[in-house]
């Protein structure tokens, strides 16, 4: 099996091919001495790269850029004040076409990728109800600036089967793209943000199988930066998937005392990973105290590893909750939420005595459940 996992890891990233091309643009009404283009770190959050800046001289600029991938850039008067676009073609040219406090919209010439990303966010927005979502948000907003909550659970309420539909809605749209796009590098783009940004591989089989997709799609659409990131976040899924040695978690106990996940080898562990202003990690403690005392007694323990930043908030948390069992705090700029491919929390996961991963994810009634059925005293 590692040895199909390795070949197959060759196999799909051993494309690459670059080129240069150049942007040129002009800023409209914008009245700015530079501007920024930016590599896309997270659309949805809006996070971005600034990998090269340009000057501004009579509203025109221009950038010459090596090695570029065809794919989502971002470009702006600051690196989160501006727009996207797709970068394709050998000769681009910008001009804003609509300019607000939120964003750019850039009007592209030169990029048929570019159409096609258009053409897409066009239709999501239609599709997924895009506008009656805008007049609601905005309602809301205006009854929580009046402080009128009445109002606003009206409004959320309201909205919900918008947001619910419009998200299946979504899924089926960003589906039938990608099955047209498998060829091109929008079709990877759509997959990579859309999709697999949003999935888990708890299992070596789950892995393997993506691995296998990814590589279904062509060879354009694996010229781009979204194939090595899902190949480096595959890895690290695989490192921790069940079935797999726990990556070493290390921090300080409630005393200041060091304290390793290790240090628990021989026993089965719940491990909680939560902090005390994490409204739904403190909801999970009633279900770990029942855990705790459906299996007193036995090689059992509970290790909560906070990512709290202040420690008197950790430990009234602990205080107030009852949750009396194993602590440790994260020292500040720990990646253990990244080696666990953590997207939020709580995140909670079965470690048997032997130190691998026996099951994640684990909530509520599961608590005792999957212990009880995967535990052998």
């Amino acid at each position: 099996m590692r040895k199909g996992i390795v070949v197959l890891i060759l196999c799909i990233f051993s494309v690459y091919v670059f080129g240069q091309r150049t942007i040129t643009g002009n800023t409209g009404t914008l009245d700015i001495n530079k501007i920024y283009l930016c590599e896309v770190v997270h659309e949805y959050r809006g996070i971005h790269q600034v990998i090269d800046s340009a000057e501004v001289k009579n509203g025109q600029f221009t950038f010459v850029v090596k090695d570029a991938r065809p794919e989502l850039y971002f470009i702006g008067d600051t690196p989160w004040h501006g727009g996207y676009f797709f970068l394709d073609g050998n000769k681009i040219k910008l001009k804003p076409e609509s300019i607000s406090e939120e964003q750019i919209d850039w009007s592209v010439e030169g990029s048929p990728l570019d159409k096609k990303y258009r053409e897409f966010k066009k239709r999501m927005y239609a599709e997924t109800f895009g506008a009656i979502k805008d007049s609601l948000n905005a309602l809301f907003y205006k009854a929580r600036e009046a402080g009128n909550r009445e109002e606003m659970k009206r409004i959320k309420e309201e909205s919900e089967p918008y947001y619910d539909e419009g998200s299946e809605r979504e899924r089926e749209l960003v589906k039938e793209y990608v099955q047209k796009n498998m060829e091109n590098p929008f079709g990877m783009y759509l997959y990579y943000y859309n999709v697999f940004q949003r999935k888990d591989f708890p299992t070596l089989e789950s892995i393997v199988s993506e691995k296998a997709y990814i590589d279904s799609f062509g060879k354009d659409a694996k010229n781009t930066s979204y194939l090595p990131k899902m190949g480096q976040k595959l890895d690290l899924y695989e490192n921790c998937a069940i079935g797999h040695e726990a990556p070493e978690i290390v921090g300080l106990d409630t005393l200041g005392n060091p304290v390793k996940l290790s240090d628990f080898r021989g026993n089965y562990v719940l491990v909680d990973f939560w902090n005390s202003y994490c409204h739904w990690c403190r909801e999970e403690t009633p279900a770990l105290l029942k855990a705790l005392k459906q299996f007193k007694g036995k090689n059992f323990k509970i290790l909560g590893v906070s990512s709290d930043r202040y420690k008197d908030k950790w430990i009234e948390a602990i205080h107030e909750d009852g949750s009396y069992w194993e602590h440790l705090m994260l020292e500040k700029g720990d990646d253990v939420m990244e080696r666990y491919c953590i997207k939020g929390i709580p995140h909670i996961i079965l470690v048997s005595p032997d130190g691998k991963i026996l099951a994640k994810e684990l909530r509520g009634e599961e608590l005792v459940r999957v212990p009880e059925e995967l535990m052998r005293f």
